[in-house]
């Protein structure tokens, strides 16, 4: 078992994303992504992660003001 680094994970979502910024309303469906799917806690999947926080950074859930 590998200890999780988060600073490994926060810079290589980072680096796949470039800065993407959630509202409010959107923090919540964040964190379940980010903390709660294989795709956000496996470190071979980060780039899929980071293709999915671009796409709900974009969605119209997280787009409304």
């Amino acid at each position: 078992i590998f200890p999780k680094d988060l600073n490994l994970k926060d810079k290589f979502i980072k680096h796949f994303t470039g800065p993407v910024t959630f509202s409010a309303e959107c923090s919540k469906h964040f964190h379940r992504l980010y903390h709660n799917t294989r795709d956000c806690s496996l470190p071979a999947y980060y780039k899929r992660c980071a293709r999915l926080l671009k796409r709900l950074a974009a969605s119209p859930l997280c787009s409304q003001t």
